[in-house]
């Protein structure tokens, strides 16, 4: 078991970080008996990894998602790669699939990429195409969810899906095993040296400390969302189940076209998610302030200026995200032996602790670094 390799991407990022601390600190038997080797960019990271982690972590250097056939050439020395870094960068992604695929040998079982994507893949867009109000993506009938993606995709190209599909698709084509965790909004301080912040919940409480009210683009927005500690523990969870079935996981966890997972545990509607953070500011004194306005407000906006101020100029993101449907149903993953932990009242928790990091100026716009425009 020990001489398994695995390649991890995302070791500074939110849900790399948390990953990485949590499967170096498990006490499973098979986790415990392995080293991961982790892509790094800097002397520094490298150093605070080594510090906090010691022989249960390599470090490998690399210039990131653009240098393919570095990637490529790496990954063909690995088992696993769990590839949790930015899922916005196509080529990059299967350039990671490529790798794999050199290992790919008769009667040999083949290996895994374990991706990262996320929901905006899924919304609709009901201000500037067709609505789906009502519609739910259920993981039960992932090959239904892939089509729907792919079709989407030729009409109206969205880079995290592009990529999301690119994986799968060629992953199938050269024999690699390829999963798809298609996350909704993460919430929680993640337990990682680095980045330790979510998006959603973050980004929208900031809004509502700096304008005073907070802002929707329709009625019928939506997020499911889930823990990254729970989210992190779904990939060890798929780790442990490769390394340990006779079947290294094969026909037993969804792969390629009918690999998408959706690690969903609740459902909220994005101005739900507003109201509570306008309630926690009024609460906490925050709010209202001399310029906002005296009672809680939700103001209607323009997708432009939405998108200008939250989603880092990208309509697209800005039209799936802030208004679209993104219902997902996971049944997956709790068939698989995933139990999240952290429930209604976690969710609840999250913003009153979102208000106080923010007032400790320990929050900041995440966009760049989610679609893997920043280091």
């Amino acid at each position: 078991m020990a001489t398994e390799r695995i390649l991890l991407t995302g070791a500074t990022g939110y849900v790399g970080g948390t990953f990485l601390d949590r499967f170096v600190k498990s006490e499973d038997p098979t986790i415990k008996a392995l080293i991961i080797d982790a892509l790094t960019r800097t002397d520094e990271v490298e150093q605070k990894l080594k510090e906090a982690y010691g022989n249960r972590i390599n470090t490998i250097r690399w210039a990131g998602l653009t240098d393919l056939e570095f990637i490529e050439k790496t990954a063909a020395n690995y088992d696993i790669v769990v590839n949790v870094g930015s899922g916005f960068i196509a080529d990059g992604a299967k350039a990671f699939v490529k790798g794999l695929a050199r290992r790919v040998k008769p009667k040999a079982p083949a290996p895994w990429i374990l991706h990262i994507s996320g929901c905006t893949n899924l919304g609709d867009k009901p201000i500037t195409g067709v609505a789906h109000p009502g519609r739910v993506f259920d993981d039960a009938n992932s090959r239904a969810t892939y089509d729907w993606c792919k079709e989407e995709d030729e009409r109206t190209p969205y880079p995290q899906r592009t990529t999301e599909i690119g994986v799968l698709t060629l992953a199938d084509e050269l024999g690699v095993n390829a999963v798809s965790l298609n996350a909704p909004a993460i919430f929680g301080e993640g337990t990682g040296l680095f980045n330790t912040q979510g998006i959603i919940v973050p980004v929208l409480m900031r809004y509502v400390v700096m304008k005073g009210y907070g802002f929707k683009l329709n009625d019928t927005a939506n997020f499911d969302w889930v823990h990254v500690e729970d989210l992190a523990d779904a990939y060890i969870l798929l780790v442990k189940l490769i390394l340990e079935r006779y079947d290294r996981g094969i026909g037993h966890i969804p792969s390629g076209k009918d690999g998408i997972i959706h690690p969903s545990v609740g459902r909220v509607l994005h101005t739900e998610i507003l109201e509570r953070c306008l309630d926690v500011c009024f609460a906490d004194g925050v709010l209202p302030r001399e310029d906002t306005p005296r009672e809680k407000r939700i103001v209607q906006k323009g997708l432009q200026e939405i998108a200008d101020e939250v989603a880092a100029g990208m309509l697209d993101l800005a039209e799936s995200g802030w208004a679209g449907n993104k219902a997902m149903t996971g049944t997956v993953l709790p068939r698989l032996g995933w139990k999240p932990r952290h429930l209604e009242e976690a969710w609840a928790k999250d913003f009153h602790d979102e208000l106080k990091a923010l007032k400790e100026n320990r929050r900041g716009y995440v966009f760049d670094s989610c679609v893997g425009t920043k280091a």
